[in-house]
């Protein structure tokens, strides 16, 4: 699914790069594993393998007296061209999403809609038929997790995010996430 990351060559650190994205793409970067992941990140965009090129986070207020509130952000990096590496021009975009005050070990997920506000969100809205973005709360009712996603910023109408609205969703019983309440929305601006 994700088209835009292209095949490192060299350096031993880079292609541990590729394994870490590969793994948190296929499964998901959760609690330890998410701060091993963005731990990596960091160390690759340090070594100047990779450049940031955009970010957009997004303040989750409380919807319907729920209490939860979150954070997520939207980051672009690009691969550098430096020195003797040359690794071509690689595009990696990270979705990370963290929430507190929720019910602890529950499940949740981030969706993105098509509206503009939380309070005429729109519909679902997805790129390439995936919507969903799921994750469990631990003890203490925080819940975060980080992806690698296909989404961009200001650049492809087909897979912008930038004025859309993201909306966590709490599982109620054994229903499907997307039929959960929802607890917690933020509107995606590239101004924030």
């Amino acid at each position: 699914m994700y088209k835009n990351l292209v095949s490192f060559s060299g350096i031993q650190n880079i292609l541990l790069t590729i394994l870490i994205l590969a793994a948190c793409f296929t499964t998901g970067c959760e609690s330890s594993s998410s701060s091993r992941f963005s731990t990596r990140l960091l160390e690759a965009f340090d070594e100047g393998i990779l450049d940031l090129n955009r970010t957009i986070t997004v303040t989750l207020g409380e919807k319907d007296g729920s209490g939860i509130t979150g954070t997520a952000t939207f980051t672009e990096y690009v691969g550098s061209d430096s020195d003797s590496t040359s690794i071509g021009s690689a595009t990696i975009r990270n979705f990370d999403v963290e929430i507190q005050d929720a019910v602890p070990g529950r499940k949740y997920a981030a969706y993105i809609y098509s509206g503009n506000s939380c309070d005429t969100p729109g519909s679902i809205w997805s790129v390439d038929g995936f919507k969903a973005y799921p994750f469990t709360t631990d003890g203490d009712g925080t819940g975060n997790r980080s992806y690698l996603v296909d989404l961009t910023i200001d650049t492809n109408p087909s897979t912008d995010i930038a004025g859309k609205v993201l909306i966590i969703h709490e599982q109620v019983g054994d229903g499907d996430l997307v039929d959960g309440t929802q607890v917690s929305c933020g509107v995606i601006s590239s101004s924030e």
